[in-house]
């Protein structure tokens, strides 16, 4: 079996080139609009010119862009062999879902329904297990999904976070039944809350360097 490589791509144009497993994602940068549209139909250009020289191809049908802009209506098309590639005001990659305008509202809403089904489960799962096992299967069901990607959807305003800041709440009320302040019960528990965590994210990439 012969195997192949295509890491040498990212040296195949211009593009700020992100590889993982079978997903690539480019992404590049202007001022102006009208320059960025021809540099990046130029660019993909390149882009066909390595995938046809490899012998592989594209799948047109799944490819989509992204114009990030604080501007509406702006006319931008980008082809790929002559073939129009979709343009979307969001898109998944690694299981976050990026906006156009970087303000992480569709990336929260996933969250929320991701986490509403983990503090269901875990409401059930009170009246059959004992406090310690719940805050393992907290960490397991609902604080995994929490802190994925969160150096970067943390960012968002606080209007934006207040739903996931609500459920978090929520999640940690399962452990107690009484009327105890929800503050309380994260130091209690040794479980830090969402602008805290973010914190945690930022001083850790931070440290990295």
């Amino acid at each position: 079996m012969d195997t192949l490589y295509i890491n040498d791509i990212v040296k195949a144009s211009n593009f700020n080139t992100v590889l993982y497993a079978n997903d690539i994602n480019l992404h590049i940068s202007g001022k102006n609009h009208e320059i960025l549209e021809k540099t990046v139909n130029h660019e993909f250009k390149k882009i066909d010119h390595w995938v046809r020289a490899n012998k592989l191809s594209i799948n047109y049908s799944k490819s989509n862009f992204m114009l990030m802009n604080n501007h509406k209506n702006i006319n931008f098309s980008v082809s790929i062999n002559h073939h129009p590639i979709s343009k979307q005001s969001s898109l998944k990659y690694l299981s976050v879902i990026l906006d156009d305008k970087l303000n992480w509202k569709p990336q929260i809403e996933k969250l929320v329904t991701q986490l509403s089904i983990s503090c269901g489960m875990m409401f059930k799962l009170k009246h059959y297990i004992n406090i310690s096992v719940l805050k393992s299967v907290y960490f397991a069901l609902f604080h995994s999904y929490l802190t994925y990607s969160m150096l970067n959807w943390g960012r968002a305003n606080k209007t934006t976070l207040l739903t996931l800041i609500r459920l978090q709440n929520k999640s940690v009320r399962t452990r107690e039944y009484n009327k105890t302040k929800t503050t309380i019960l994260y130091s209690k528990h040794k479980i830090l809350e969402i602008p805290d965590l973010f914190q945690l994210s930022v001083s850790k990439f931070m440290y990295s360097f």
